[in-house]
Order: structure tokens, then C-alpha cells, then sequence
């Protein structure tokens, strides 16, 4: 019959000794301050992963204002400069013009080569609107990405308010899963 005493002659209470939680913490710091600064900057410095984290945050910040301002708000894509800007459905054909003049840019060397917009058209030129509806619903659009050799796929979904990435150039229509072709 064992007394549940161990080779040290304390009584085993089936928990952790303040030692080994703390040489669990430190290890786990270690690693921490080993991995962070890697991840961090290849995170930050990857324009095209910069560039699609503006576009998905944005999406989501308009879709959350357009519900708490009870009016759409529709964000204008200027595919040949890799320019953006927002406007809302209560502001004056002025102040819109004035809104368009002064676009925000993507990162330096990221273009949008082309978007696929909720009629599954595929646009490469001029101008593409998203909008986000006060009824929580943004347009549909498959977003393609590209800087220096490398490309990327931002797939927004309207009703699970869900935005899909993926690392490579995908052919999507906007409904459905359809061709899978990478280019």
C-alpha cells in the first residue's frame, strides 16, 4: 500500500512546485522574446500583407460605422493608382468630389490588378465601389493583389461578414466556389 509520499519524503499532492512553474514562465519568455521580433517584422515590413490587413480592417470599420450611423457607406477602389477613399450616402456631390481628391494610397509598390465585383465582372481599370449597407451587408468582391513577383487574393464575403486571404494569385467568382486556377 502506497502513502503517496515521494523520493523526497514530501507528501505528492499531484501539482506543480513553485520551481517548475517557474522555469515554465521563463522558458516560455525565452521563446517569446526569441520569436516575437521575427514575426513581428515580417509581419509589418511584407507590403502586401500590410496592404491587404488595411483593406480587410477597413472593410470591417466601414461595415461597423455604416450599422452605427444608419447610412451605407461605400468605399471607392481606384485600381490604376492603388488608391482608396470613402464616402457616405448623405454627403453632398461636393464634398464627394472633395473626398476623391484627396485618395489614401496602398503601400509603396502594391498594385490592385484587378477586382471580380458582386456581378462576378472582372475589372483591371478604373474605379470599383464597395459598398457596406446599414443592414450590416457589404458588396461582394474578390480582391487581387500584387507586389514585385508576389500576389495575394482578398475574398469578401457579404453575409458572414467573413474576408478570406489567400497567398497566390486565385480566379474566384464572387458566388461560389468555382475555378481554383492559380495564376
Amino acid at each position: 500500500m502506497s502513502t503517496g509520499i515521494s523520493t523526497t519524503g514530501n507528501l505528492n499532492s499531484r501539482g506543480f512546485t513553485l520551481v517548475e512553474l517557474m522555469l515554465v514562465i521563463i522558458l516560455i519568455g525565452i521563446v517569446l522574446v526569441l520569436a516575437v521580433p521575427s514575426t513581428r517584422h515580417a509581419l509589418m515590413n511584407d507590403p502586401l500583407k500590410k496592404a491587404s490587413r488595411q483593406i480587410i480592417g477597413l472593410e470591417r470599420q466601414l461595415r461597423a460605422d455604416a450599422v452605427r450611423t444608419q447610412i451605407d457607406h461605400m468605399l471607392h477602389l481606384d485600381l490604376a493608382h492603388a488608391a482608396y477613399w470613402v464616402i457616405t450616402a448623405d454627403m453632398t456631390p461636393e464634398k464627394q468630389d472633395e473626398i476623391k481628391k484627396k485618395p489614401k494610397t496602398l503601400p509603396a509598390g502594391v498594385e490592385i490588378l484587378d477586382i471580380v465585383d458582386g456581378t462576378n465582372t472582372k475589372k483591371s481599370a478604373g474605379e470599383v465601389v464597395i459598398r457596406c449597407g446599414r443592414d450590416n451587408v457589404c458588396s461582394p468582391a474578390v480582391i487581387h493583389l500584387s507586389h514585385h513577383d508576389k500576389k495575394m487574393t482578398i475574398v469578401m464575403n457579404p453575409f458572414l461578414g467573413v474576408t478570406d486571404i489567400d497567398d497566390q494569385y486565385v480566379d474566384l467568382p464572387v458566388y461560389g466556389t468555382g475555378s481554383n486556377t492559380s495564376k
